[in-house]
């Protein structure tokens, strides 16, 4: 029965040719911070200046920039304590989502799975957290623990849950587990090329993350699996704020610029915004973001595994993290792997649809972006449950060269080949060798195989 879906998969998929995602100039902007200027808003697409988020003084020392869950920008202002909020539509201000006690100087905001918001104070090196309403709850991360001097404003959670935390002051980075509450210094003292840890970034296709280190001019990687932390690139001049483009460059914050480097290499790519650009004085971070109402909210789409079923799983669903992050799903956890998906219709993308396979089956789940796929699967085998038509939405690749539109990441879809039926969908080419060898077989198009075309 397998093998005659795999037939259904390769044969039946109805999918537009590759080419880049239609948009009407460019869908993102570009936010970055100037400790001394405050927030400037660019053009993502050509770093052409367009405005101020904010006249001074409401935003005094600005730091962090994040798209909250509730679509709301979230702006750390450090010499005033506060974290504001404003519209991504019209840029106009909301609110102030929580003030600090003095002497705090937040500098970071990152927002967990089940929905909490956490807050680095870089004076008091604690980590606060509150609730999605702003109420205080509790320290997670007490003053100084493990050793903490000086949380930055590149703190964020990863695809693996947990909270990784810049130390700027010991130069080192720091891991909070919010399950279990444990936090670690996982970068040894006098780890080369790190030195004043400041900005964060979860690499694409991989587990692992990108980091700046202001004090020595340098941009690591550092893989949670193995602890290992090695060089991508030095030279650069003070790199703080670090973000993908939405063609997928890698853009660093550097003295008063935006530089874009080559994502695998760190070669350079040119200079998206230029020094001083919009009276940009003091460059701390940077933040492509999504214009509201131009494409749909991005979502992450998480990877788990059950070692005793060597089974994989997929979720872009808030429902379904929970349930695994909490151990209401007892068995699953998460590979530390992810990929980008639309929470709703953008141009050039379909509809992914869900299919339960009950225990005889496999117990397990399917899933596809092509509706003629979805369709063939449901009139041929009716014992698969039909979950949902639109879990997320995702772009396909071109039917016979298996090109992905241009500004998207190539995810691979394998099936284990057993009676207890599984795919593992990913977007890194060694996971993909790597299952190969252990006799999964590719279902995609082309010669690379690929099965969707995920967000940048």
């Amino acid at each position: 029965m397998r093998r005659a879906l795999l037939i259904v998969v390769l044969v039946l998929a109805v999918m537009p040719a590759g080419g880049a995602l239609a948009q009407a100039g460019c869908a993102y902007r570009l936010f970055v911070s100037g400790y001394f200027s405050g927030v400037h808003v660019y053009d993502a697409c050509t770093g052409a200046y367009l405005r101020d988020l904010d006249p001074l003084p409401r935003i005094r020392g600005a730091q962090a920039v994040r798209l909250g869950p509730d679509g709301l920008l979230y702006v750390v202002s450090e010499l005033s304590q506060q974290i504001l909020r404003y519209r991504n539509d019209t840029l106009a201000f909301v609110d102030m989502f929580a003030g600090l006690p003095p002497g705090s100087n937040p500098t970071a905001v990152a927002f967990a799975p089940n929905g909490d918001v956490y807050v680095s104070g870089f004076e008091t090196d604690e980590v606060r957290r509150y609730s999605a309403a702003g109420v205080y709850l509790d320290s997670p991360v007490p003053a100084r623990t493990a050793g903490l001097n000086g949380p930055d404003n590149g703190m964020t959670f990863a695809p693996d849950g947990n909270l990784y935390i810049p130390s700027f002051n010991n130069s080192a980075l720091y891991r909070h587990d919010p399950r279990t509450g444990d936090t670690t210094r996982v970068t040894p003292a006098g780890t080369p090329g790190l030195v004043r840890t400041r900005g964060i970034l979860p690499e694409r296709g991989t587990s692992a993350l990108l980091i700046t280190a202001e004090g020595s001019g340098t941009l690591l990687r550092y893989d949670p699996a193995t602890g290992t932390t090695g060089v991508v690139r030095s030279g650069l001049a003070t790199p703080t704020g670090i973000d993908y483009a939405p063609n997928g460059d890698l853009l660093i914050a550097s003295t008063d610029r935006v530089v874009r480097l080559d994502p695998a290499t760190g070669a350079d790519r040119g200079t998206l915004v230029t020094v001083g650009s919009g009276g940009l004085d003091g460059s701390v971070f940077v933040a492509v973001v999504p214009i509201a109402g131009s494409v749909p909210a991005q979502v992450s789409v998480v990877e788990f595994h059950h070692a005793g079923l060597d089974h994989y799983f997929i979720s872009s669903l808030a429902a379904d993290i929970q349930a695994i992050d909490s151990g209401a799903l007892r068995g699953w956890v998460r590979t530390g792997r992810a990929f980008n998906a639309w929470s709703g219709t953008a141009a050039g993308t379909n509809p992914v649809c869900r299919f339960y396979l009950p225990p005889a089956n496999g117990d397990s789940h399917f899933y596809s972006a092509s509706p003629a796929e979805c369709e063939a699967v449901r009139a041929r085998f009716p014992t698969f449950v039909h979950e949902a038509a639109d879990v997320f939405h995702i772009a396909l690749p071109d039917v016979s060269s298996g090109a992905c539109p241009v500004g998207t990441v190539v995810v691979y879809r394998l099936w284990n080949g057993r009676t207890d039926s599984n795919h593992r969908y990913t977007t890194s080419a060694a996971i993909k060798a790597e299952m190969l060898a252990r006799g999964y077989v590719a279902e995609g198009y082309g010669p690379d195989g690929a099965i969707m075309c995920a967000a940048p």
